[in-house]
Parts: C-alpha cells; structure tokens; sequence
C-alpha cells in the first residue's frame, strides 16, 4: 500500500552545518492536513574495518548528549561535494587513524525515518595500513573480535542503534 501524503508547503525553521530543522505542511489521502517536522541532512557513512588479524576496529568515544561513552565503529557526516566512498575513507582515517586499501558498501539504511530524512551508507573496510594517530573527538581506539563485539552490544557497551545496525549488516555481508 503506497498512500502518500501532499507537501503543501516546506520551510527551514533553523539551519546549520551539520542539519536543517524543516516544517511541512501537509494533506493526506483521507484529506487531513497537518504539520510534520523533520531534521534533513547530507546523510552518514558507518565503516566496519577489519585488520590483518580478522579483529575489528572500534571507535570508544563520549556522547555529550547522553552523558555517556559509546562503543561504536568510525562514522560521521557526509560532507558537501564527497561521495559516501570519499567521506567513508576520510572518517576511518579520522577517528581510528587508520587508512583501508580497500572500502566495500555493504548497504544503506534510514537513520530514524520517522523524523530524520538521513540515509546511513555502511562500508567495510580492509587491507588497513596505520598512517596516524585518531582525532580529539575519540576517546580509545579499540581492536575486538567479533564474539567480543556481539558481547558489547549483548551487555549494552554498544548500545548506539546506529553500530549496531552497521555490526549486523556487515554480519550478514560476511556470513559471520
């Protein structure tokens, strides 16, 4: 079933760097109009990287909204004129210091549809080389098996929805 809704008006309430805070009017099929808002961006890439060792990289770092560390794997926003491939390289190379010679997508998902128009692009990411040091905004860069990873998420130390939907994408690309 595919009923959409008619945009009758769209307006940025407030805009920044990273997001836009958007306001539409709208009609549904039944004729009710109302207002939504959403939050839109440039979209996200998520990377799975795995050394020489079959260990995965994972990223420990604090989340000021929540007050709290998270566990989770290299990410960030997609910045304006890179492709996701671009901004996956950049981000591994960022947060963990290391750089992949090789970037495979593994597939794409929505961050929070219901109020967010982001779309994650999640790649995985082998052949690494260490060319630096992470960036300030990391706490810890960790190296984790697999058993260990499905154990954070098990006992909460992952609890970001985002690392764990990157985590199991990257399960079923590799039959783990």
């Amino acid at each position: 079933m595919n009923e959409s809704w008619q945009t009758l008006s769209e307006e940025i309430l407030d805009s920044n760097t990273w997001w836009s805070h958007i306001l539409r009017r709208f009609r549904t099929p039944d004729g009710h109009e109302g207002e939504y808002h959403l939050v839109r961006n440039d979209g996200a890439v998520l990377i799975v990287a795995r050394d020489e060792d079959g260990r995965f990289v994972m990223i420990n770092e604090y989340r000021y909204v929540n007050d709290r560390m998270s566990l989770s794997v290299a990410a960030g926003g997609i910045e304006p004129g890179e492709t996701p491939e671009e901004s996956a390289a950049r981000e591994l190379s960022e947060e963990s210091g290391y750089e992949a010679g090789t970037i495979l997508s593994v597939g794409t998902c929505g961050s929070a549809p219901a109020i967010v128009d982001e779309t994650l692009h999640i790649f995985f990411a082998t052949d690494l080389k260490k060319v630096g040091e992470h960036d300030g905004e990391v706490s810890e860069v960790l190296s984790m098996t697999a058993s260990e990873i499905d154990d954070a998420v098990r006992d909460g130390r992952i609890w970001d929805s985002h690392a764990i939907a990157a985590w199991y994408m990257t399960k079923l690309h590799l039959g783990l």
